[in-house]
């Protein structure tokens, strides 16, 4: 099962994209990323705070039992005809989280591009996340489902934590909390999809959904052996890309084929981007095998009759990159940052900013716009014989 519900747009704080900020540390060499020393240096004065704006918002109460079953008719085995009551119970089971993880972003964001305020929103966003991790949030998983789809809310919770942990040096009891429950959550997942999980959707977005939070983990945390299992996972699915660029597992998914590539898509490049500008390479089997993949979703959304010949039905997602939901397009800001492509980056001009609550919020200020993120990662493509 994968995420199927449309993403709101993400409330509150974090709409402001358009600036920059000083990016992640470098994992290998636990240093920070060389980048902007302070927020907007450019700025000549931050804007001043709107009367209420250091208020911290009321946050939902954690979420700790997931038991719910499949968005998917039991008939359908390719899971590509939904059951409405089966979607509707999912989606009210994740409200909370959701809801939490949109609030969550929008604060970590705005601590990002707002210096004024950049302690009071950090220390909003650790107290937060440190009464759902003292509540053991998603500690009670109780179906195969919840354990395989959970993982995007740990990614979405972890991110925000990430971008703010080192605002605010208050709070060594509330981030200890969360570190614990950050550890005891990507063990889980580690093994989880290590072992028990069923296997096909070990070759599919749900793993690396998984990945992406066992990423956010091991950078907050220090932990390569997580870097390793996330690199693991990821080149698991990468030696499935087809060589036209479409992800088997996800073309399965009938008339949902190309959403659910997309969806897959999302992870997968947020982690590489992160893996990758932490000092960590990939293969250049691995890198074209991206590039497929992506150019192989893009081409659908220009043309999506063109996946619908290797799915075997007309496909759901609409036509044209302008059409697309911000959300199910937003990782291409993450893929910006490993591959320059002048092109791809004048049509996202005016679609910006494009954000996604799982993989941290406003993906153009997280990638685009920080400095630490810069396009050209992967190794530059060797040119053909002939080429200009």
């Amino acid at each position: 099962m994968a995420e199927f519900s449309s993403e709101r747009e993400q409330s509150g704080f974090g709409r402001l994209s358009n600036r920059l900020y000083s990016g992640p540390f470098r994992f290998r060499r636990n240093l920070f990323l060389a980048g902007a020393a302070v927020i907007l240096a450019a700025a000549a004065e931050p804007p001043a705070p709107d009367a209420d704006s250091d208020a911290c918002p009321v946050f939902p109460a954690p979420t700790v039992t997931l038991d719910y079953g499949s968005r998917y008719e039991e008939s359908s085995s390719d899971r590509s005809e939904l059951d409405s009551a089966g979607n509707e119970e999912v989606d009210l089971a994740l409200k909370d989280a959701d809801e939490f993880i949109r609030q969550l972003d929008g604060l970590a964001n705005d601590a990002l591009v707002n210096p004024v305020l950049a302690k009071t929103r950090a220390d909003c966003v650790i107290s937060g996340i440190a009464v759902w991790a003292n509540a053991g949030a998603f500690s009670a998983l109780e179906t195969e489902n919840a354990k395989m789809t959970y993982a995007s809310r740990v990614g979405g919770i972890a991110s925000a934590y990430r971008q703010v942990r080192d605002k605010t040096e208050d709070l060594s009891e509330e981030k200890t909390a969360i570190e614990a429950w950050l550890r005891k959550n990507a063990d889980f997942l580690t093994d989880y999809w290590s072992n028990d999980a069923p296997p096909k959707a070990k070759m599919g977005n749900l793993r690396l959904w998984a990945a992406f939070a066992v990423t956010e983990a091991a950078l907050i945390l220090r932990e390569p052996e997580y870097i390793n299992w996330a690199l693991d996972s990821q080149r698991t699915i990468l030696a499935t890309v087809d060589e036209n660029g479409s992800m088997p597992y996800e073309m399965r998914r009938g008339a949902y084929a190309l959403h659910y590539q997309l969806h897959a898509l999302a992870p997968l490049t947020a982690s590489a981007a992160l893996i990758c500008h932490n000092d960590y390479t990939y293969s250049k089997d691995e890198q074209a095998a991206i590039e497929r993949a992506v150019a192989f979703a893009l081409e659908g959304i220009a043309e999506p009759s063109e996946v619908a010949l290797v799915a075997g039905k007309p496909q759901t997602v609409k036509q044209g990159l302008n059409n697309q939901e911000p959300f199910s397009i937003a990782f291409l800001e993450a893929y910006l940052s490993l591959e320059s492509d002048a092109a791809l980056d004048r049509k996202l001009a005016p679609l910006r900013p494009l954000s996604n609550s799982k993989l941290g919020g406003d993906l153009t200020l997280l990638y685009r716009n920080n400095p630490a993120m810069q396009p050209g990662c992967f190794a530059p493509k060797t040119a053909k014989s002939g080429d200009q």
